[in-house]
């Protein structure tokens, strides 16, 4: 039997899924892998703006008759073969693989990123389960306390020492309780099932023990940061730069080199074959050129722009985070360290004198109604202030795993 139970709990224990796994996992989420897809196609595309395309083959029948489409007609009848290739007098070509190159990197670190959101999103769906389950030991300790309450108000009630209406409304009260109960216990199942989304079917064996809480007590360490949307945006705005060179190198013409060979027959005019060769390029006039560059230097300020904002952002979000976390420190030594040692002394006194008839039921259920409360309020600032905590390291680019 006992070997039984061994197996057992190696077993279970080797099923869990940790914390440390659930990241890994996250790193090949569905959502992730598409924006990586995204930046992988701008990287083939990347090839595909550095080409000159390919070179043209020509197959021409010149100055045939057209009564007799005879051959042997003076001065050009003749087959051509020909094969012409654009050639670019600037690198226009080559800034515009380094944009999208650019603009792939730029993908790259916003799946980084988003991968990163991810984390931040399975922090917070622990947070919140830790939330709830602290909040059903509270309530499951109330109801046992009240359970005997009702016990000792029952005895009360017999000798006549409570009216019949302060029974019902001690039940009440369990009841009230019995439903918040209730509440939460589906709340934790949604909880759950905002998990799967993350993890999938592993969500079922996630292990919530091996949730490294110690990581948010941890000071900043500039090793580990890395400021993956920083990054993407840096990316951006070289990416707008190169289209801007781009733009500029485009007034540039390529130019269009053609050879051509005319077979003949030598019976025409004893000339033989005829060979040609070609130049041509556009004449950069239209609206097309102005049109790209102005778009290109656009979308250059409005990414430098972009950069600009996110670094005020995130010093002005920084502050705001550091301030709610100090306030929430404030507030949650307040209540652990008096209110809550207050209102569970207040509800023990009451309850005492209650069972010998000194105090009123009103005042037991007053008591008992400010200590659940203060509780819940307790495990709610706990929660959040560990929020606060995981937006402030994922804000600065800090790891959130270990």
């Amino acid at each position: 039997m006992l070997k039984l139970a061994l197996v057992t709990f190696i077993s279970t224990c080797s099923m869990a899924f940790s914390f440390k796994q659930a990241v890994g996992q996250l790193s090949k989420h569905n959502s992730v892998e598409a924006i990586k897809g995204s930046a992988k196609s701008l990287v083939e595309s990347s090839k595909q703006k550095s080409s000159w395309g390919d070179p043209m083959f020509k197959v021409a029948a010149k100055n045939f008759p057209v009564e007799t489409l005879d051959y042997n007609q003076t001065p050009m009848t003749g087959l051509e073969l020909g094969i012409s290739q654009k050639i670019a007098l600037s690198n226009k070509y080559g800034k515009a693989s380094e944009s999208v190159n650019a603009q792939a990197r730029a993908m790259n670190y916003s799946a980084l990123d988003y991968e990163q959101a991810l984390v931040k999103a399975l922090w917070g769906n622990v947070i919140g389960n830790r939330k709830i389950e602290n909040e059903l030991y509270i309530l499951k300790e109330n109801l046992a306390w009240i359970n005997n309450i009702l016990k000792v108000s029952k005895k009360l009630y017999s000798n006549g020492r409570i009216t019949q209406q302060a029974l019902l409304d001690i039940q009440i009260r369990k009841s009230e309780i019995e439903s918040e109960f209730s509440n939460k216990t589906f709340e934790l199942k949604q909880n759950k099932a905002q998990l799967e989304y993350l993890l999938g079917n592993q969500a079922a064996s996630f292990d919530y023990k091996s949730v490294p809480w110690r990581l948010l007590e941890k000071s900043k360490n500039e090793e580990v940061i890395k400021d993956n949307r920083l990054k993407a945006l840096e990316e951006g705005k070289i990416a707008g730069e190169f289209a801007v060179e781009q733009a500029s190198l485009a007034y540039i013409p390529d130019i269009t080199v053609s050879l051509g060979y005319t077979f003949r027959s030598d019976e025409i005019d004893n000339n033989g074959d005829f060979v040609g060769a070609q130049i041509t390029f556009p004449i950069p006039v239209s609206d097309d050129k102005r049109g790209a560059k102005g778009a290109a230097v656009a979308n250059r300020y409005a990414a430098t722009k972009k950069l600009e904002d996110y670094k005020l952002k995130k010093s002005r979000d920084l502050n705001i985070i550091q301030d709610n976390i100090e306030k929430l420190k404030s507030e949650l030594e307040i209540i652990t360290k008096k209110s809550v040692n207050f209102a569970k002394n207040s509800r023990l006194i009451t309850s005492k004198s209650y069972g010998r008839g000194n105090s009123s039921y009103v005042e037991l259920l007053q008591s008992e109604l400010r200590l659940q409360t203060i509780l819940l309020k307790k495990v709610m600032l706990e929660a959040q202030l560990a929020t606060s905590k995981v937006d402030y390291k994922y804000t600065l680019g800090e790891s959130l795993y270990e």
